[in-house]
């Protein structure tokens, strides 16, 4: 396999491993809505898997707003977050 570029190595990356169907999409938005993120860990690595949840759905033709994911990630803090609900 010789590619040109990053992004053409990237792209076909993507297309064979990621998951390419509604099932996929299906998944990643309910781990967005669904997950609860933990004090157990540091929030910084958690909030990037969602946006990075984000990103797989851009590139299976399901992109969501930045408004959109902000409420996932909102209704996903632990209880210690509280006052940011």
């Amino acid at each position: 396999m010789h590619l040109e570029s990053s992004t053409a190595v990237w792209d076909k990356l993507a297309r064979t491993y990621e998951g390419k169907g509604k099932q996929t999409v299906a998944s990643l938005i309910g781990e967005l809505f669904r997950d609860t993120l933990s004090d157990d860990s540091a929030m910084q690595p958690q909030l990037d898997a969602m946006l990075h949840k984000k990103h797989l759905l851009s590139t299976l033709d399901q992109p969501l707003n930045d408004s959109l994911v902000a409420i996932a990630m909102v209704i996903s803090l632990p209880p210690s977050y509280s006052t940011l609900r």
